[in-house]
């Protein structure tokens, strides 16, 4: 079998973990929860497996894993050296179909969260502008942000023409903090930050548990009802509210959250 470059990748990953104290490991056991197959393909043709356990100890290993995996990953041996790397992020890859999964995108966008936890992956930039730890939210603002990035000129002034407003979404976890975003889906480009924007206010805003706005996201319960229910409290032009749902489908369908790409 030809040379993986990947191999040092797998090396680092398991440097990095056994040199983490225990606790420490605990923590990015308990972000992650999720047991990844990694299937690669290098430029012979070559495929090499390697499992990274981080849902109850932080193992890495090659071969299938030990249990049924929550993701399965099919990627080339250079992509996965990128997104090591972090030339290339995790939503990036499933846009551009350049990682075929199998199982939910949700925690395969954790793949991130385990590079940059170890020493490795994308330096700090937009995506932590917008992430809060401690809250499965700040997975879905920062696919929506993606979304919002990857759109042409044209589909960003259609959206913003469907959406007309601005959004103040304040989100409580279990351990009673709060992340807030503001959500400008009213002038061109839309854009979300991290927070209150200073000087700018919201037509509508939200106030939900962690767990209502992810059940907001993937379908399980419809912004009318979360609202009727009182898991959503909101205040301003209610009617922008019902269109949240618009923004989470229009997201979901183009990040294949409910679907695998095999």
């Amino acid at each position: 079998m030809s040379a993986f470059k990947s191999d040092e990748v797998f090396a680092r990953l398991n440097e990095a973990l056994n040199s983490f104290p225990a606790s420490e490991r605990q923590e990015l056991v308990k972000q992650v929860n999720g047991i990844f197959e990694f299937h690669l393909k290098n430029s012979a043709g070559d495929v090499k497996i390697w499992n990274a356990e981080v849902k109850r100890q932080g193992l890495v290993s090659p071969g299938p894993a030990p249990t049924n995996p929550d993701i399965t990953l099919y990627l080339s041996d250079d992509d996965l050296v990128e997104l090591a790397t972090g030339e290339l992020s995790g939503a990036k890859a499933f846009l551009s179909d350049r990682v075929v999964l199998k199982g939910p995108l949700m925690v395969a966008m954790k793949l991130d969260l385990i590079f940059r936890s170890l020493g490795m992956g994308p330096a700090p930039g937009k995506e932590s502008e917008l992430y809060y730890d401690g809250f499965e939210s700040s997975y879905l603002i920062l696919q929506i942000a993606e979304y919002l990035n990857v759109m042409t000129d044209a589909e960003k002034k259609e959206f913003v023409a469907k959406t007309r407003g601005i959004y103040l979404i304040r989100v409580k976890n279990t351990e009673g903090k709060t992340a807030s975003w503001t959500m400008d889906m009213k002038n061109v480009p839309p854009t979300i930050k991290k927070g209150k924007v200073e000087g700018v206010k919201p037509d509508l805003t939200v106030d939900c548990k962690d767990k209502d706005f992810m059940d907001l996201f993937m379908g399980k319960v419809t912004a009318q009802k979360a609202f009727m229910t009182g898991r959503f409290k909101v205040k301003g032009a209610i009617m922008l509210g019902v269109k949240l749902d618009s923004i989470m489908k229009e997201t979901q369908e183009k990040m294949g959250f409910f679907k695998s790409k095999l």
